[in-house]
């Protein structure tokens, strides 16, 4: 066997090789401290991208969901509503309040013209029936309040048949969905962010839109009567028993009263 040599073996080669070693393992150690740092945030992005796209798909499923025919309004496996039981022809649409804790849905009555409102809290509990005989939605005009305290609908008595005269009156109201109190629509503000339409005309009719509030002003131009996408500026102002609403449409801007415009879904 060939002697080694005593060089290879000094106490100084044997300091530095010591030194490498530890060299090498303080690195080896790093490396692995810089891989787990990087499966961490791997797996921690990995975590946040899976709640982002899975809380939306979580609350989507806890949605009222509508039958295909209609008929049936579930929220997970209960039954809210259905036509024969809660007397309505089908589910019209479904809105959520703008604060989330609470949904109403409109139902079909007379040629879903006279319709029926139902109002439930988020989770499905809280079952309210809203409307009443002579006291129906007209089709889907009903709208609730930027707090989501109050549901504005405009009521009609009956399409299809002639009403009491003690029957309440029609127009816009609001109602206090905590105490289910109804008065007239004082407090209609519309909302900038949200789009209008023109209702309440006949075909061959236009409402007009003035230079300033009230009906005594200057036209300055016209809405159709099925005119959408319009905007209010937040500007109002109250003439007589009416609101009046600055609004702008394609170039056109002006005041028209708010009773004739409604929310557009």
């Amino acid at each position: 066997m060939k002697q080694l040599s005593n060089k290879t073996f000094s106490p100084q080669r044997r300091r530095e090789h010591r030194v490498d070693a530890e060299v090498k393992h303080e690195k080896r150690l790093d490396w692995k401290i810089e891989t787990l740092r990087f499966l961490c945030v791997l797996c921690a992005s990995a975590v946040l991208f899976a709640l982002a796209i899975g809380l939306p798909l979580a609350q989507e499923a806890q949605k009222a969901q509508v039958s295909e025919d209609g008929t049936t309004l579930r929220l997970g496996n209960r039954v809210l509503l259905t036509n024969e039981k809660d007397g309505f022809m089908s589910v019209h649409q479904v809105r959520h309040s703008p604060d989330g804790k609470r949904f109403l849905v409109i139902a079909c009555g007379f040629e879903c013209n006279d319709n029926i409102g139902f109002v439930f809290n988020a989770d499905g509990s809280g079952k309210r029936k809203f409307t009443a005989r002579w006291d129906f939605i007209l089709q889907d005009k009903i709208e609730w309040a930027a707090d989501g305290q109050t549901i504005f609908y405009f009521r009609v008595n009956s399409s299809g048949a002639d009403s009491p005269r003690n029957a309440p009156a029609e127009g816009w109201i609001e109602m206090n969905v905590a105490t289910g109190r109804k008065s007239a629509a004082r407090s209609r503000t519309l909302k900038p962010d949200a789009k209008y339409a023109v209702f309440r005309l006949p075909a061959n009719d236009s409402l007009n839109v003035r230079q300033t509030p009230g009906v005594k002003a200057k036209s300055i131009g016209n809405l159709a009567y099925d005119a959408s996408g319009i905007r209010v500026t937040g500007e109002q102002r109250k003439v007589g028993q009416d609101i009046w609403v600055r609004i702008s449409y394609n170039n056109l801007a002006g005041w028209v009263n708010q009773s004739f415009l409604y929310e557009k879904h």
